[in-house]
C-alpha cells in the first residue's frame, strides 16, 4: 500500500476529516522518515515502510488518543520534546507565553546572564526553551509529580541542557534549598472542572496538570513566595486560562499592591498570560 493509498482510505474512517486529516499525514510521515508535508505529497506513490505500525498507530487515533502521545514526541517553537501521557502536550498558546517571557526578560535584563526556574515544569518545554534562546547560567526544574520530573529529565538530555531538579509543590524545596533566581516561568493548573474538555484530553492526559480549584492556589502559593527566590528583581511569567484573571489581579491588589503586574491576551484575544515584576 502507498502512502497517499493509506492516507485516502483512513479518510473514511474519521469522525472529523476537515481537522483531523493532518493527524493521518504526520503518522504517516513519521513512519516513512519523512520530514514535512511537502515530502508526503512528493513521495505519496512510495509503499508504507511498517503498513501493521500504521494499523496500530491509526486505531489507537481513531480510539482517541492524542497522536502526540502515539508517537511519544512534539514540537514546540521549532524544537522536539518527548511528549507521554506522564505529561501534557504543549499548545500553542502556551508558544505565545513563553515567547513573551523571552522578549520581556531581554526588555528587562538585556545580554546579562541570567538563572531560571520552570515550575509546574511538566516536560520541561518553558525552562528548556529559555536555557535555549538566552545567556542561561543555571536552570531549575520544579514539579509535584515525579513522572513528569522523569520526562523533563529526559528532555534536557536531549537538548544538552543541565538543570536541577526538585520535586515541590510549588516553592517550598527551592526556598528550602534557597535557590535565588531572576526569571520564573509557570504553568500550573488552572482550568476548573465545569469546563467543557475534549474526550481525548480527558481520557489521555494527566488530571493533576489539568485540574485547579475555583481559588487557583497553586499560582497563589507560587506568587505569595516569589520574594523568597528572587536576587534583584524578578521577573515571572504565568500561563493562565479562562477563569484566572478576575481571581489572581484581586490577590495581587490585595496582598501584594507593590509588585508590578499586568496580563497579556493570546492571538485569540483570551486572557493568556499574567507577568509581574519584583523588585
Amino acid at each position: 500500500m502507498t502512502l497517499f493509498e493509506a492516507y485516502k482510505s483512513s479518510l473514511k474512517k474519521l469522525h472529523n476529516p476537515d481537522v483531523d486529516e493532518i493527524n493521518i499525514r504526520i503518522i504517516l510521515c513519521e513512519i516513512n522518515h519523512l520530514n514535512s508535508m511537502s515530502d508526503f505529497y512528493l513521495q505519496k506513490d512510495e509503499e508504507i515502510r511498517d503498513l501493521p505500525l500504521f494499523h496500530s498507530y491509526f486505531e489507537r487515533f481513531l480510539n482517541g488518543e492524542p497522536v502526540q502521545y502515539i508517537l511519544g514526541k512534539t514540537t514546540f517553537l521549532g524544537r522536539e520534546f518527548l511528549v507521554d501521557k506522564r505529561v501534557l502536550i504543549p499548545r500553542q498558546e502556551s508558544e505565545e507565553v513563553v515567547d513573551f517571557a523571552i522578549k520581556k526578560t531581554i526588555d528587562l535584563f538585556g545580554p546579562k546572564q541570567i538563572d531560571v526556574i520552570d515550575v509546574c515544569c511538566g516536560s520541561g518545554i518553558m525552562g528548556i526553551t529559555f536555557a535555549k534562546s538566552l545567556n542561561v547560567s543555571h536552570s531549575y526544574f520544579s514539579d509535584i509529580s515525579n513522572d513528569a520530573l522523569d520526562v523533563c529529565k529526559l528532555n534536557s538530555k536531549k537538548h544538552n541542557v543541565e538543570g536541577l531538579f526538585y520535586k515541590s509543590d510549588a516553592l517550598y524545596e527551592l526556598i528550602k534549598n534557597n535557590i535565588k533566581v531572576d526569571v520564573l516561568v509557570s504553568n500550573p493548573p488552572y482550568i476548573l472542572k465545569k469546563e467543557k474538555l475534549d474526550k481525548s484530553v480527558l481520557d489521555y492526559e494527566p488530571h493533576l496538570a489539568l485540574f485547579s480549584d475555583d481559588q487557583f492556589s497553586v499560582y497563589k502559593k507560587i506568587i505569595s513566595n516569589l520574594d523568597k527566590i528572587k536576587k534583584d528583581i524578578l521577573l515571572a511569567v504565568f500561563e493562565i486560562g479562562t477563569y484566572s484573571k478576575q481571581v489572581l489581579e484581586q490577590y495581587i491588589q490585595n496582598e501584594y499592591p507593590s509588585y508590578e503586574y499586568g496580563f497579556i491576551k493570546d492571538m485569540n484575544n483570551k486572557e493568556r498570560i499574567l507577568y509581574l515584576i519584583i523588585k
